[in-house]
C-alpha cells in the first residue's frame, strides 16, 4: 500500500552525507514547500568509483524501493570532484532509467564537492562550532577545490572540519536561500526535490 504522503529513498557517495543527508531533506521540504511533509527514508551508500557501474546502481536503486513505506522518489546524490557536475549526473540517470523507469529517479553531482554547498551558505554557521562570527561566503564557492579545507581555516587552532562529525550539524545549519543562490548545483537540487514533492517542474 502506498504511503498518502511523498516517500523519498535516496543513495549517497560518503559517510558524511549517509548521515547527513536525512537532516538536509527534512529540513528542506518544508522550506521548498511550505505546508507539505515527506518521510525521509535513511539513505543508502554506495561509493562514488561503483555507483557508475549500472548493475551496482541496480542492485541499491532495487534494495531502497523495496523499503516499506514504498518511496515514491529517490535522490541520487554525488560529489562531482574535477569532473563535469552535468555530465556525471546525465550518466548516472541514464543508468537508473534503464532499469527503474517506473520511478521518479533525481541525480545531483554537488559541483566540487557537498560542503561547497556549506560555503555557499556560511552566513548559517556564523559562530557555530568555533568558526567566526562575521563569517562570510566566498565569492564564487563552488570554484574552490578544498571546502573542507576552507572551514578548517576558520576554525579555532587545533581544530579541523571532521566530514563525520561536522556534515551532520552543518547540513541543518547553513543558510538555505543564500546557498541556493550562490551554488547552482544547490539550486538544482532544491529543484529535483521540489519536483519529487510536488511532481511539477519549476519554470
Amino acid at each position: 500500500m502506498s504511503a498518502p504522503y511523498p516517500v523519498i529513498a535516496s543513495l549517497v557517495e560518503g559517510h558524511g552525507e549517509e548521515r547527513a543527508l536525512q537532516g538536509l531533506l527534512h529540513r528542506l521540504v518544508p522550506h521548498l514547500v511550505p505546508g507539505a511533509y515527506a518521510e525521509i527514508q535513511r539513505p543508502f551508500r554506495v561509493p562514488r568509483d561503483r555507483m557508475f557501474r549500472r548493475d551496482v546502481l541496480d542492485s541499491a536503486l532495487t534494495i531502497v524501493t523495496t523499503r516499506m513505506p514504498a518511496p515514491t522518489g529517490i535522490v541520487v546524490l554525488l560529489d562531482a570532484d574535477d569532473d563535469c557536475a552535468v555530465q556525471l549526473a546525465q550518466c548516472v540517470r541514464s543508468h537508473a532509467e534503464a532499469t527503474h523507469a517506473h520511478l521518479p529517479v533525481v541525480v545531483v553531482a554537488a559541483v566540487r564537492e557537498f560542503e561547497a554547498w556549506f560555503l555557499a551558505g556560511a552566513a548559517g554557521l556564523a559562530g557555530k562550532a568555533g568558526l567566526p562570527e562575521d563569517l562570510a561566503p566566498p565569492a564564487e564557492p563552488e570554484s574552490i577545490r578544498g571546502a573542507k579545507e576552507w572551514l578548517s581555516r576558520r576554525m579555532p587552532r587545533g581544530s579541523t572540519y571532521q566530514e563525520t562529525a561536522h556534515q551532520p550539524s552543518f547540513a541543518t545549519l547553513f543558510d538555505l536561500d543564500t546557498a541556493r543562490a550562490a551554488a547552482p548545483s544547490f539550486d538544482k537540487f532544491c529543484r529535483d526535490v521540489r519536483f519529487l514533492l510536488t511532481g511539477k517542474r519549476e519554470g
